[in-house]
């Protein structure tokens, strides 16, 4: 079945006693995939770049400082706590490496959709849409990502984000 999970989690609380307890959290997420607690690091590839208000040479470039800046992609930490709390947003959230508002999450065995609505460089914000699967060890998702750049009007870049559970985190 397909779980729906309140950002505030308060559904989880079957028995309405005010405490979430460890069982009513694995009800809630029972079928999804939880992200083992770990440092992970993210590679990302470039798949489709748009932008249309852009003259084809600038176009090139702009393309080229995504894909070399993607190419070293990022490592981050997944603590305890992140996955106590809701290990897949957590994990989406950081492989979208922005402080996000999340508007859609869908979790269905390791199946993950997410709609987020992210602050962009430069001001403005991006509207991100990932959809991938996830394992304990790590994910691929695909994640679509279109903004309105100040100059360059609506830009849309598309990349594969490739994450892989690497260790313990450094403490």
């Amino acid at each position: 079945g397909v779980i729906l999970l309140a950002a505030c989690g308060g559904d989880a609380d079957t028995d309405a006693d005010g405490n979430i307890s460890p069982e009513e959290i694995a009800a809630a997420s029972e079928g999804m995939v939880q992200p083992r607690p770990g440092q992970y690091r993210a590679s990302l590839e470039l798949l489709e770049f748009e932008a249309p208000g852009l003259p084809e040479g600038a176009k090139e470039q702009m393309q080229q400082i995504f894909a070399s800046g993607l190419a070293e992609g990022n490592s981050f930490c997944m603590t305890e706590e992140d996955v106590a709390k809701d290990g897949a947003e957590e994990m989406v959230k950081n492989l979208a490496e922005s402080d996000c508002t999340m508007n859609a999450f869908n979790v269905s065995g390791g199946n993950v959709t997410a709609d987020m609505q992210c602050p962009a460089e430069g001001g403005g914000t991006s509207t991100v849409k990932m959809d991938g699967t996830m394992t304990a060890e790590g994910s691929v998702m695909t994640m679509d990502m279109s903004q309105e750049v100040p100059n360059m009007g609506a830009t849309r870049m598309k990349m594969r984000v490739t994450s892989q559970r690497i260790g313990d985190c450094a403490a």
